[in-house]
């Protein structure tokens, strides 16, 4: 029995290595034939399709030059049908995805339908066909009556990868004749030909990195096997800004093709508190030149005097008349309850009662339904009881190169001045701001839709919303954006341009609150201040704190003007234009709230 190498399809995966079935290849060497596959016990099964009967057009890309050099072929590949009516079944090689019902323009070849079976059917072309340096695509065409059941309604058969470098497939159909993409392993393939590689190992690091100066530290490296050889050694170089800082060498044990290592290689400790272009090359595999073409990997070090505290941001979309919001409500109080201060969350509400426009850059940017949320302005999730939680808890160590520091104080009875301080951990050039956000926590005197009336739930404080009715008056809610200034990018001139590390840059400002209607208690609300990059709109790190009580007596704290009656309400909530017989609710330009008898 021959060995042949296995691996999950897709540009870059782990493989196991196992016994070979006995595929006649054309002209070709056995022993050099590479199978590129994708099941193995690694990932998580993926049933795709419309759900309906109809014609299938599966693809997958086969890039130029990963396995080998010039001459590489595809000779088959194998498929995996789920048990369903098959017919009319093909496989096909072509240079670009034929259109639905098109011909694939090298070979297409029809599957003898007697000898189709559950799970792996193999096909094998009549030809081996090198691949371009354009790529192949390697694809198969069949029609299928699916069951009624859900697992086999969906007739492709795919894994979800837990290697992150995935080249996916793409499928269309006879209801949906444009290709669809999925990241997602499909085919085994049959390679050979060429100059497969013997010593080849495939770079990659996750992303770019941060360090502290001058203490000992290492970078994780992974290592992809893409030669025929067992990998046991690789000796590395290690450049900064284009000049070589150190070289080395790490064992390892990468016995399968397609299969991957992590090694950790030591950073230089004497460079300076800066962003670094980093390049690690893998020079030699097996004391041998390296012979993949992608043996290095280019990131950015941030390189600071310390590591700044970071504090995690979360922003949830929510309305009253969104009935499955209240988990939202949930989910934000038990994080507030677990984690205080040390996080940022902020209730985001689009409707009638409590929303504000000085947010609508951020629901439009980043709300995709309700309950919805954004953590740290990067990953989108959908609400749970413990979303916010877990979001928090994932982020708590993230590693950040700047820190906010805010205060802020009642200037005068309507307006609040927020002072920051902001330091860099390293000189950098860039273009930063700070986003000034004032959340209230205590608001009420709506109704909150609520789907979960008479629904029974495991959560304890969820069941809570499910004894309740479908309607909820005098629901108390906390966390509410009520203003923002520049909460996208930043106000302008908030931070300087010439960043140098250590060097703390100080930053004043003020706002008027006189004419916000939202606000109920002045004695509830918080400002967050966000540290942002203000071209991408990056999140860096933040500072919430509460506001300080106004100090009439202060020289430079003195209010002159006196307030004015901004609002008037009968006692029913119903706005009125001039004062009215009996009891009259008025809202001054201080932000108090008064009751006068009119007679």
């Amino acid at each position: 029995m021959k060995k042949r190498f296995y691996s999950i399809l897709t540009v870059l995966l782990c493989t196991v290595f196992a016994n070979a079935q006995n595929l006649e290849c054309q002209s070709q060497d056995e022993s050099k034939q590479i199978w590129w596959n994708y099941y193995n016990n690694r990932g998580t099964w993926i049933c795709d399709g419309s759900g309906k009967a109809e014609r299938y057009y599966v693809a997958t890309y086969i890039p130029y030059g990963f396995i080998g050099g010039e001459g590489t072929t595809i000779d088959g590949l194998s498929f995996y049908f789920r048990p369903a009516e098959m017919s009319d079944i093909q496989y096909w090689v072509s240079t670009a995805l034929p259109e639905f019902g098109g011909e694939a323009d090298l070979e297409t070849v029809e599957f003898p339908i007697d000898e189709f079976k559950e799970g792996f059917n193999e096909m094998k072309f009549k030809e081996s066909h090198i691949i371009p340096k354009n790529g192949l695509y390697v694809g198969c065409s069949f029609t299928t009556s699916p069951s009624d059941e859900g697992y086999y309604k969906y007739p492709i058969n795919c894994r979800k990868s837990d290697f992150q470098y995935s080249q996916g497939f793409c499928y269309c159909t006879s209801s949906n004749t444009s290709w669809t993409t999925r990241q997602y392993d499909l085919y085994m393939l049959i390679l050979s030909g060429g100059k497969l590689n013997d010593n080849s190992v495939k770079v990659f690091v996750d992303d770019n990195i941060n360090t502290e100066k001058d203490l000992n530290q290492t970078i994780d490296v992974t290592l992809l096997n893409t030669g025929t050889n067992p990998v046991t050694n690789v000796r590395y170089v290690i450049e900064t800004d284009g000049e070589q800082v150190a070289r080395g060498t790490c064992n390892t044990s990468i016995q399968e093709f397609m299969a991957n290592s992590t090694v950790s290689i030591p950073l230089p400790t004497d460079l300076e508190a800066e962003v670094h272009d980093l390049t690690i090359t893998i020079t030699e595999v097996n004391k041998n030149p390296n012979e993949s073409a992608d043996n290095k990997a280019e990131i950015k070090m941030y390189n600071m005097l310390s590591t700044p505290q970071f504090m995690p941001l979360f922003e949830e979309f929510t309305a009253t008349w969104c009935g499955w919001c209240v988990r939202g409500i949930v989910a934000m109080n038990r994080a507030h309850e677990q984690y205080g201060d040390k996080a940022a969350i902020i209730a985001v509400h689009d409707d009638y009662a409590m929303r504000t426009e000085d947010y609508a850059p951020i629901i439009d940017k980043f709300c995709s339904s309700y309950p919805s949320g954004i953590a740290n302005r990067k990953e989108r999730t959908s609400i749970s009881t413990n979303t916010v939680v877990d979001n928090i808890e994932n982020s708590l160590n993230t590693i950040t190169f700047a820190e906010i520091e805010a205060d802020a104080c009642w200037a005068t009875p309507r307006e609040i001045k927020v002072d920051t301080k902001t330091t860099f951990q390293l000189n950098m050039s860039g273009n930063y701001a700070i986003a000034y956000i004032l959340t209230a926590d205590g608001l009420t005197g709506w109704t909150q839709n609520n789907s979960y009336s008479g629904i029974s739930v495991t959560d304890p404080d969820l069941q809570y919303w499910c004894e309740q009715p479908s309607s909820v008056k005098g629901v108390v809610y906390d966390h509410v954006v009520v203003a923002a200034w520049e909460p996208l990018y930043g106000v302008k001139g908030s931070v300087g341009s010439n960043i140098k590390a250590g060097e703390m840059q100080t930053y004043s400002f003020t706002v008027d609150i006189s004419r916000n209607t939202i606000i109920q208690d002045k004695s509830k609300l918080k400002v967050i201040t966000l540290l942002l990059n203000a071209e991408t709109g990056e999140y860096i790190n933040g500072a919430q704190t509460t506001i300080k009580a106004y100090d009439p007596n202060s020289i430079d704290e003195v209010e002159t003007s006196t307030p004015e009656i901004i609002e008037r309400y009968r006692l029913d909530g119903q706005r009125i234009n001039a004062p009215e017989r009996g009891i009259n609710i008025i809202r001054m330009s201080d932000g108090t709230v008064r009751k006068v008898v009119i007679k």
